[in-house]
């Protein structure tokens, strides 16, 4: 069987998380990426195993509603125990896994259509079996399981033929192509890639959400074209099918289109915009969805593997470490539904798109976000290192982690992004090529043997490979140089503002708001048990205490901290870099901050707003000039990320 990419993944629980990831991942843990299913039971955890009817959303797709969330949830969990190897979690995932395949058919159905009422050929219906199947190919590779591998295998023939034709679905139907794929990898049953090319073909003549690999590669880029998040898993379809298929024009198309999306959709956070949930530009307050970034993130990774282009690796990292974490509560028990790049609320009445998307929530009535909020860690620490099929490790992207697979055994260890080195320890005697990623922020990099230093050249493909017989207790550091960035960002296709911003490395950075969080009951479906909660986050300032309203209301402007403007013409030797030790949970205690200098601009925000607006001008007017202090977009909640101009002359 030929393949046709640069790379291949490690088998899930090769890669495992370290560091603070690994402590990221433990706080998880009593968080919601192992208790969801308890949580909404009906919407999560029984819609496989026990074919539950979900009432709440009435008769309409409730089935591939169903399917979606549970399938993506429980893929991000048996991923999740693995990358942490946890015992607990594990033997939860296998029973799971093993109840659900009790209930697959005898001619292989394996989803979630099993009422007399049930459209099989609803689009949810392959976007939600699809969902779960990844999850039981992660078990299998995990395991090596072979009734797990013959019961997703049962199910994708299923679909071949029950599929076949005119019976496929435009808009997320696609989704199967996925596991088809993969499942091909480890059975090399034609018949599944035939499927999928025709499902391609299909696509072309069916193209309502501009997704067909014709319309990625014809240079076409609509706002609202498509669903964000749909965007996000549809853009990777044809580039898997490449790798069975070696159609060049498949590769071609997905690179195509994530070019184009990063060009026009995406923030400086690498966070992709979600307006009411669509394609839409970049802006102040253009909103993301949180199911994007699992999407996104997976089909920036299946592309590093694919290409062996490190670039999509730098993808990962802009939007892991930044816009990915800057949605998540601290504790881990609640993400945003939408988020945004300035945000001075998010609440129940916060969001400019889609009313309480903005609040902080474990659950929502339809949980689409939550449950691909745990799948984001795990397929980022799976992704961060591939290998050739020498087993030469290329590592694509950076965090602390370690890798086991066959004799071959690495522990990296690192601060990144905080810190701007990493370290390999290696644990095994043998002779293999460690590549390591040029990020394509730094401008130079060192590297050292044993401490020794080394050259430092850059392949063609992107990266320094380090070939040699190695010998366990050696070691092989990289320190990559950074330079502070003062960006004008381009949103020329929204509010045509031209805001500023600051990058440092692979972290931007944001005025970190101070938070007010107030528990409220929220709409879950199922009430919530002690400790768990919605929150309404709002600014926190000094209310001024006159017994006169109207003097009161018009101080507030001198409290609040967030109506501040940049000067255009701040330099990045304007800015200094304060490095901090480690002092616990580094999401919530930053071991990086910035310090410059801003201006008051009194009358940017309204005094009693509860939403963040656009401001109304170019440059702002400002009084004082202050001290500035920035942190981790992925260390705050509420923030100003893109600062307004100051009016030159104030």
């Amino acid at each position: 069987m030929k393949l046709y990419q640069k790379l291949n993944r490690f088998p899930l629980g090769a890669i495992r998380a370290e560091g603070f990831l690994k402590h990221q991942m433990e706080i998880g843990k009593d968080g919601i990426c192992a208790h969801l299913h308890e949580l909404e039971p009906k919407m999560i955890n029984d819609p496989f195993v026990k074919k539950r009817h979900v009432s709440a959303w009435g008769d309409e797709l409730q089935d591939g509603w169903g399917a979606e969330i549970s399938g993506n949830y429980w893929t991000g969990y048996i991923e999740y125990a693995f990358t942490l190897n946890d015992k607990e979690m594990i033997e939860t995932a296998t029973d799971w896994v093993d109840t659900m395949m009790k209930h697959q058919r005898e001619d292989g159905y394996l989803g979630t259509y099993d009422r007399e009422d049930s459209n099989i050929y609803e689009d949810y219906n392959a976007w939600g079996t699809a969902c779960a199947m990844r999850g039981l190919l992660a078990f299998y590779e995990a395991t090596r399981r072979a009734d797990v591998l013959d019961a997703v295998h049962r199910c994708m023939l299923w679909f071949c033929g029950a599929w076949a034709g005119d019976k496929k679905t435009p808009y997320s139907g696609q989704f199967i192509i996925e596991p088809m794929v993969f499942t091909y990898y480890h059975t090399g049953d034609t018949r599944l890639i035939d499927f999928c090319v025709e499902y391609l073909e299909y696509l072309c003549e069916h193209d309502l959400y501009n997704t067909s690999y014709k319309s990625m590669l014809g240079g076409e880029y609509h706002y609202n074209a498509n669903h964000t998040a749909g965007e996000g898993a549809n853009v990777r379809m044809p580039a898997l099918v490449y790798t069975a298929t070696g159609n060049a024009d498949y590769l071609k198309a997905s690179e195509k289109r994530i070019a184009d999306v990063m060009k026009k959709s995406v923030h400086l956070s690498g966070s992709p915009v979600s307006m009411s949930e669509y394609l839409g530009p970049v802006g102040s307050t253009t909103e993301t969805e949180y199911c994007s970034y699992a999407f996104f993130n997976a089909s920036y990774s299946y592309l590093s593997y694919i290409t062996g282009n490190p670039k999509y690796g730098d993808y990962m990292e802009q939007m892991f470490y930044n816009g990915a974490q800057g949605a998540r509560k601290k504790d881990e028990k609640a993400i945003a539904y939408l988020n945004a790049p300035n945000q001075i609320y998010a609440t129940s009445a916060s969001s400019a798109a889609a009313g309480a998307m903005q609040v902080y929530a474990p659950c929502y009535p339809v949980s689409c976000c939550p449950v691909n909020a745990v799948a984001v860690i795990p397929e980022f620490v799976r992704g961060t290192m591939l290998r050739d099929d020498d087993d030469n490790v290329y590592v694509v992207a950076y965090g602390p982690c370690s890798l086991n697979h066959k004799d071959i055994s690495i522990s990296e260890k690192t601060y990144y992004p905080f810190r701007n080195s990493v370290t390999f320890e290696i644990n095994c005697d043998k002779k293999f090529a460690l590549n390591l990623k040029v990020p394509c922020w730094s401008k130079k990099c060192v590297l050292k043997i044993n401490g020794e230093e080394r050259g430092c050249a850059v392949d063609k493909n992107g990266y320094i490979k380090v070939s040699r017989e190695w010998t366990s207790g050696d070691t092989a550091e990289i320190s990559f140089s950074a330079e502070i960035e003062v960006i004008k960002v381009d949103d020329s296709d929204c509010a045509k503002k031209y805001p500023l911003a600051v990058k440092y490395g692979a972290l931007l950075f944001a005025y970190h708001i101070p938070e007010n969080w107030t528990p409220i009951e929220g709409n879950p479906m199922t009430k919530l048990p002690d400790g768990w909660s919605w929150y309404d986050v709002t600014p926190k300032y000094d209310e001024p205490d006159e017994a006169d309203y109207s003097i009161n209301i018009g101080m507030r402007r001198e409290r609040f901290s967030w109506n501040i403007a940049l000067d255009e013409n701040l330099k990045p030797e304007d800015i200094q870099i304060e490095e901090l030790p480690e002092n616990g949970y580094v999401w919530s205690n930053p071991m990086i901050k910035l310090h410059t200098h801003c201006y008051k601009a009194p009358y940017l925000c309204a005094m009693y707003q509860s939403r963040t607006f656009e401001p109304y001008e170019d440059y702002q007017y400002v009084t004082d000039k202050l001290p500035l202090t920035l942190e981790p977009y992925g260390c705050t909640n509420l923030r100003i990320t893109y600062f307004p101009k100051a009016k030159p002359g104030n």
